[in-house]
């Protein structure tokens, strides 16, 4: 029954560590799309459709998650959120209908023009080489143990 739990702690952990290093990927593939439309530099006008209030447990100001769509003239999808910390609804709801200049790529991503000079597509880059790496480590430090386990268990003498 010890081996099964060990067993289970290990695929516990590869399934946490492969889950952070999805998220990561993901983040990622969103950066690749946001730089292509940096590069296509086609500019285009979306609106602001809704707002996501998230009230922040003991502080006053509430942070709104500000919608923008856009449909494109092949009818492709592109949205992005700009987050709004304010105490002030009636300004919150008064950006329904605002416009905000996004470039696009022509496949779904889109990164707003004010966010361009900010915007670094090596992060989530850096974080798959990193979580990669420590997997990695993970796998041949298991491995390790294992052989080391192996070698030095000395079988019983069942003659006796």
């Amino acid at each position: 029954m010890d081996i099964v739990k060990k067993i289970l702690i290990i695929l516990a952990i590869y399934a946490v560590l492969g889950f952070v290093l999805l998220i990561f990927i993901y983040g990622y593939r969103q950066d690749v799309g946001k730089q292509e439309a940096i590069e296509k530099q086609e500019k285009v006008v979306a609106t602001v459709t809704s707002l996501d209030p998230h009230i922040l447990e003991g502080l006053y100001d509430t942070v709104y998650d500000v919608v923008y769509e856009y449909y494109d003239k092949n009818g492709t999808h592109y949205w992005g959120i700009i987050v709004l910390r304010t105490s002030d609804i009636d300004y919150a709801k008064s950006l329904i209908g605002t416009e905000v200049e996004i470039y696009i790529d022509g496949k779904g991503s889109c990164i707003r023009v004010s966010e361009v000079e900010n915007f670094n597509v090596t992060y989530y880059k850096n974080w798959c080489i990193i979580m990669g790496a420590v997997i990695a480590a993970y796998t041949v430090v298991w491995i390790a143990l294992v052989i080391r386990s192996n070698i030095t268990t000395v079988p019983k003498d069942k003659t006796r």
